[in-house]
């Protein structure tokens, strides 16, 4: 019955709305809808529509991914309560007392932000996170609330140079709608939903202008929404500004009227979709709804009592609509939408057409001071100046450097006030006094980035890159975020010993590399990237054993030995698109790649796989984790929606038996783990709501998320030496916390080695000494490093001795081997009870002592040639380019010109197809010379 209800649903939309790529969220919303069914249509419709940005399309594939997991196999989603995650949140709650977190972190978890996007490198369309809706007191427009749409509620007194977020422990972590009542300023409505799905948790209501909240009677309990198979969804909140205690809610449900504050109401447009309201400024009793997707209005002349429909907007050909009217224009009202602008001279009775911009659209405004002009848009903003006739583009999202004429890209919400313009899009709250001339960035200070993944430096516990929805790949050092490049951010991953090379990602496993820690960025020579062969969120991960490898795993597996650059095949489990990967700690061979149901293991590298599925569930597995310590032990997690009580299992014997130890986390969908290096081998789960603990061989788990706000820890990773669990969350950021047991143990904050390892070092003939900065609240009794050749046994010891405040050194240099020798190291502090750290297993290949690099050079910041040795291709990095480029010729060691090329950017990868041997790079820009020796491998 489903299936068949959603063929023709789908059928149906696909054959009358021509702006699906606008509206296609009211199928993907509809639980009744198969999920697999709505998908198909939304394929087939983008494969004869356009699907760049602005179309929807990418839209639709983070739908896709966000919840085909929670519906494998058989899609059906109208036996599913929308609000799951949360009711089994409150399911753990009842039932396991939480107990309070000893901390180094002293109010437990700590918020590591991003907080601005201003500080820019390479990358472009740079913002924080997504805005949903915002309110300004027409009396003091220094009074600014925001609602993100997983990041809260966030309120501002000083135009936004403070904010301060009050809703980070309610139930679920989304605020899309707000207002406030005209008679009393104190009395805030905000509507609490899923920021993954839309579902609404209910109004919520303040009595101290949004510091505290409590549930109003308008919620799905007393309301009877949140059934199977429901999805509940509210979309705009209006108080009347001159009728006490009248408001009025707009939901896919209806239009509610309440004349007592939402004690009380009544539908006054029932089971209908109305996505927007506007009250007449000039005639307070005439109120204007719109039902999403159609071609009328709905009119009322009696303060929302009865409602009569508007004659036809004609061309609108049912596009999602925005209603407007203006304080300065009795009896006009403006309706826009993907089609065209039309004006009603008539309280919107009738209708005429005026204009149909060269942009889609997702919020309209008209300025209630000067009705002529108006702001339009949805990827970029366009303005008329002449009362809609014509319209022209003032704003461009896609930007390396935001400037005046910035607001991100793809508004959310538009309104005017006092003339002021606001918008909210998926990066920022702006504002415009002067009509789009130029725009203010209001809500630095709001920490709403929607993570993805996470990717963590083990040699600097301040470093890590994280990728984001709609505001790219951005770094974590210790000056703060480097915003480093755009789009939808993914995996990342730092090189354990040289926290400035990183290999970030777009989707479909597109990767990008930087080698000087975020200064500019280079394209990786991707297997697949970008293309139907890999995963939305590909898996990427760099080799416990061989920390210059990195693995991409999309259709096949493929590795790139030189960090990222020059890809080969090693493998091909056949079991479609990889999902999930993960590599055993103490053997490379061993790896374990799951898509849906399907898990595969290879014990030789990728030569060959097994299943290993046994009795797992039917469901899609969401993260796998191996124990770092004993390469037996995998646990896979799953976020089905379907499956009671099935969210956890463990193996001890490399997956040939598996035991269920989900135990009383209940129902909770679970998103990601990592299992830690102490004895106990403590678990971490990253949940839907919250991080959760057991040690390995305990019975039940525990909330572990004291001061984490309540929304989804999409990824979780461990810096090893910092004792420390980092939490990628979707909607609120980057967070940090203790490992269990160890908030008072010493913390090796960084280490390195006298030849950060790259392409060229270290080599042969130079001793390494190793050096680490410790912090302790005591006396550390010792330190140490155990290391090995070849192979991780760390079988011999060097002591370290403490040169200044925090540092200490090896007493002795790691001994001088030949190349292509590998040696294996940790780190050791003991602090004066015997609570002894170790850093991860940091490992290094020993280099050809040949004198490769700068031989002369004019340029006043170095020229730089990597990877120097090269297999062949290289990337050449200069600086100084100028406008004009650079002039780049190989010579052979006997001046035999073997290679030139015009360089035209800052970074060129170069590939001159040259023959083993030694050869000089001489580069010419400016009238200064530099040149390189180039060894070729």
């Amino acid at each position: 019955m489903h299936f068949f209800r959603a063929g023709i649903v789908s059928a149906m939309l696909l054959a009358t709305t021509p702006s699906f790529s606008q509206e296609y969220l009211r199928l993907m919303d509809d639980l009744q809808v198969n999920f697999y069914t709505a998908v198909q249509a939304a394929e087939d419709y983008f494969a004869t529509h356009d699907n760049g940005k602005g179309s929807g399309y990418m839209d639709f594939l983070r739908w896709k991914a966000e919840n085909e997991y929670r519906y494998y196999p058989s899609g059906d989603r109208s036996q599913t309560a929308p609000d799951f995650g949360a009711k089994a949140y409150k399911e753990f709650l009842a039932k396991n007392k939480v107990a309070a977190q000893k901390s180094l972190f002293p109010n437990g978890w700590n918020d590591l932000g991003p907080y601005s996007a201003n500080n820019i490198t390479e990358g472009y369309n740079p913002g924080i996170g997504r805005v949903e809706s915002f309110w300004v007191d027409r009396a003091n427009t220094q009074h600014i609330y925001m609602g993100a749409r997983g990041g809260g509620f966030w309120k501002t007194l000083d135009g936004g140079a403070t904010w301060t977020n009050t809703t980070d422990f309610l139930v679920a972590a989304g605020v899309n709608a707000i207002d406030v009542d005209p008679f009393d300023l104190k009395h805030v409505l905000i509507n609490v939903r899923n920021g993954q799905n839309g579902y609404t948790h209910g109004i919520y209501f303040s009595d101290d202008y949004g510091d505290t909240w409590n549930e109003s009677n308008f919620n799905p309990t007393t309301l009877g929404w949140g059934g199977l198979g429901s999805n509940a969804q509210i979309n705009k909140i209006v108080y009347h500004p001159t009728q006490q205690d009248l408001v009025f809610i707009c939901s896919n449900k209806g239009l509610f009227r309440s004349t007592n504050n939402l004690q009380t109401w009544t539908a006054v447009i029932a089971n209908k979709d109305i996505s927007d309201l506007e009250i007449d400024p000039n005639d307070l009793n005439y109120l204007y709804a719109y039902q999403r997707n159609q071609n009328v209005v709905q009119i009322s002349q009696d303060t929302g009592l009865t409602f009569v429909a508007s004659n036809d907007v004609t061309g609108n050909a049912g596009a999602r609509g925005f209603i407007t009217a203006s304080l300065a224009e009795p009896h006009y009202l403006y309706f826009a939408s993907s089609n065209g602008v039309w004006q009603s001279q008539d309280n919107g009775m009738n209708w005429t057409f005026l204009s149909n911009p060269d942009e889609s659209c997702q919020g309209f405004a008209v300025s209630d001071i000067t009705p002529n002009i108006m702001i339009y848009g949805y990827l970029n903003i366009e303005r008329s100046g002449d009362g809609g006739q014509n319209f022209y583009q003032i704003v461009d999202w896609n930007t390396t450097n935001p400037g005046p004429n910035y607001t991100h890209a793809d508004i959310r919400t538009l309104e005017c006030y006092n003339g002021v313009f606001y918008v909210g899009t998926d990066g920022y709250l702006c504002k415009t006094s002067n009509n789009g001339a130029s725009w203010e960035r209001l809500n630095d200070g709001t920490g709403i980035r929607e993570f993805y993944a996470i990717g963590l430096s083990q040699s600097n516990w301040k470093v890590q890159m994280g990728g984001s929805q709609d505001n790219g790949t951005s770094i974590l050092d210790e000056t703060g975020w480097i915003e480093w490049n755009g789009g939808d951010g993914m995996e990342a991953v730092v090189q354990p010993l040289n926290d400035e090379w990183m290999v970030g990602s777009w989707q479909y496993g597109t990767r990008q590399v930087t080698r000087n820690g975020g200064q500019t960025r280079l394209g990786a020579n991707n297997p697949e990237g970008g293309s139907s062969e890999a995963d939305w969120q590909a898996p990427l991960l760099v080799d416990p054993n061989e920390q210059m490898r990195v693995y991409h795993f999309g259709s096949s597996i493929y590795r790139a030995d030189d960090f990222g650059f020059n890809w080969e095949i090693i493998g091909n489990p056949n079991i479609g698109i990889i999902k999930n990967a993960a590599i055993a700690e103490n053997d490379n061979n061993i790896m374990v790649v799951a898509r849906n149901e399907k898990i595969m293991l290879t014990t030789d590298g990728g030569a060959t796989f097994t299943s290993i599925r046994g009795s797992l569930p039917n469901a899609t597995i969401t993260d796998i984790g191996f124990a770092p310590t004993n390469d037996s032990i995998i646990i896979v997690t799953y976020g089905t929606y379907q499956i009671d009580n099935k969210k956890v299992y463990i193996s001890k014997d490399l997956g040939t038996t598996w035991t269920n130890i989900t135990s009383n986390l209940g129902n909770l969908p679970i998103r990601s783990v990592v299992i830690d290096h102490s004895d106990s081998m403590n678990i971490y789960l990253g949940a839907e709501i919250g991080v959760y603990t057991k040690t390995m061989n305990g019975d039940t788990w525990q909330l572990y998320s004291t001061n984490l706000p309540n929304c989804s820890a999409r990824d979780l990773e461990i810096q090893y030496g910092s004792n420390t669990l980092r939490a990628a969350t979707y909607g609120r950021g980057l967070w940090e916390y203790h490992l269990v047991g160890r908030e008072n143990y010493p913390a090796i904050l960084t280490t390195n080695i006298t030849d950060t390892p790259d392409d060229s070092y270290p080599k042969s003939g130079y001793d390494q000494y190793v050096t680490s900065t410790i912090s302790y609240g005591g006396t550390v009794a010792a330190a140490f490093i155990k290391w090995s050749l070849n192979t991780p046994t760390f079988d011999q010891t060097i002591s370290m001795s403490n040169t200044s405040d925090s540092t200490w050194k090896t007493d002795l240099p790691i001994v001088n081997y030949n190349a292509y020798n590998k040696i294996y190291f940790k780190v050791f502090a003991v602090g004066e009870n015997q609570d002894t750290t170790e850093t991860y297993k940091f490992m290094y290949t020993i280099k050809p002592g040949l004198q490769v690099g700068i031989i002369e050079s004019d340029f006043e910041k170095n020229v730089s040639i990597y990877p120097n040795p090269t297999s062949g291709k290289f990337a050449v990095e200069i600086p100084e380019i100028g406008n004009s480029g650079a002039e780049l010729s190989i010579v052979t060691v006997d001046g035999k010109l073997v290679y030139s090329e015009k360089v035209t950017s800052l970074v060129q990868l170069i590939d001159p197809k040259l023959s083993v041997g030694m050869y000089l790079v001489s580069i010419v820009a400016n009238n200064k010379k530099a040149v390189i020796k180039l060894v070729v491998e």
